[in-house]
């Protein structure tokens, strides 16, 4: 039992992606209204990506929790949760979904607690609808689906209806002129030797007329996420990409001429992983690249433009302690260049410098039944002598 808890402990500590890139990302009106919230330091980027989820099971998109936690600096905490379920009736045809959210994306942080049906048609095939369901009706989410099985994976469309009921049921004098909608595409394909698990979220234009921020909004995202993990030989290879394109339009009240702004977003990441190696080491890289321009969408003068370029190397291994505990220490070096105006209250940046930091993620079994693992890492900095901030993870398969 402890050799095979040990295995267990190897084959899933390595760099999995973030959940919130491969479920449904629909038009939020928060984020079209007030945009982008937080200014980034330098080294925000450098937290997140050592905060990515580090256990593989259960994946982004298998049932269980996943859970991951840290500190971005000294007043903000990032967060990347979710706990997605199957009830299955009697009939086995039939389930109740749950799928419970808290994730980020560039403009800030959001909540989501799917609850819905799931019917089995003619063996391949499962429809379903869920909702994102509120007190206040008119910020309710209606999602309908629709999955083709296809043995090892499956073809998914799901066609979300954001804020579906708004003009019928708010309070507020604020209405849609184009009511917005979203449209996910999945592709998962599940192997012995690898896996391939891409997934597109794909808003087009929606107008608000807010009456509360006295202005007009016409806001479209589309982002994009593959992950693909490959066995050749003794090495296993991974490859993760992501990309957002998003265009704003603001039309304020007091202004006779329309603000606009704009995001081009994206990451690529390839690490190989030594499995069956005497301490399974794995060596990466990271690139991130941020573009932002025009109204942040907050104040009247809060335009600025906003360059980031990252790359990352990182490398690690794993130091067994005993059958159900294991250390990963891991050293990320990173160049952010940055290159950003002041807009409003922010910072002006201009930096191109090394940063760096040394994590130590201490994995530990605590259910041996189904492979469940907490994951606590304190981490140091390295281009300085100061702590690096702490992370939690949680990750545990129903």
């Amino acid at each position: 039992m402890g050799r095979r808890a040990a295995l267990v402990l190897l084959l899933v500590c390595s760099s999995s992606q973030a959940t919130n890139w491969h479920v449904p990302h629909p038009w939020r009106t928060e984020a079209a209204v007030e945009g982008r919230r937080a200014d980034y330091g330098d080294e925000r980027f450098l937290h997140e990506f050592s905060y990515r989820h580090l256990i593989d099971v259960p994946g982004p998109v298998e049932n269980g929790i996943r859970g991951s936690g840290g500190s971005v600096d000294s007043d903000t905490l990032f967060y990347d949760f979710r706990f997605l379920n199957a009830y299955v009736f009697d009939n086995p045809n039939q389930a109740f979904t749950l799928d419970i959210q808290r994730g980020e994306d560039f403009d800030g942080g959001y909540d989501r607690q799917l609850v819905g049906f799931r019917q089995t048609v003619a063996r391949d095939w499962q429809l379903s609808i869920r909702g994102d369901v509120f007190a206040d009706k008119s910020g309710s989410d209606i999602y309908f689906g629709a999955r083709r099985l296809l043995g090892d994976g499956w073809l998914e469309m799901q066609y979300v209806l954001p804020d579906a009921y708004f003009n019928d049921k708010t309070t507020s004098d604020s209405s849609f002129g184009t009511a917005p909608k979203t449209l996910f595409v999945q592709y998962y394909d599940h192997r012995a030797n690898g896996h391939t698990l891409l997934s597109a979220s794909l808003s087009p234009d929606a107008t608000l007329d807010d009456r509360d921020a006295l202005l007009e909004v016409t806001a479209r995202q589309h982002r994009l996420a593959l992950q693909h993990w490959q066995m050749i030989g003794d090495l296993q290879w991974r490859l993760s990409l992501t990309g957002e394109y998003s265009r704003r339009d603001y039309q304020l009240d007091e202004e006779p001429v329309r603000q606009e702004f704009r995001r081009d977003a994206g990451t690529a990441t390839v690490s190989v992983h030594w499995l069956q190696a005497r301490y399974s080491p794995h060596l990466g890289a990271h690139y991130f690249v941020l573009e932002e321009k025009g109204w942040f969408g907050r104040t009247q003068n809060d335009s600025g433009e906003v360059i980031r370029e990252e790359p990352f190397l990182f490398a690690g291994m794993s130091l067994p302690i005993n059958d159900r505990q294991r250390l990963e220490p891991t050293i990320y070096i990173s160049r952010p260049r940055i290159d950003q105006t002041a807009t409003g209250d922010w910072k002006a940046r201009e930096e191109d410098s090394w940063i760096g930091k040394l994590a130590i993620p201490w994995h530990w079994v605590v259910k041996r039944e189904n492979g469940a693992i907490m994951t606590l890492t304190p981490s140091f900095r390295l281009h300085r002598a100061a702590f690096g901030g702490g992370n939690l993870q949680f990750h545990w398969p129903l």
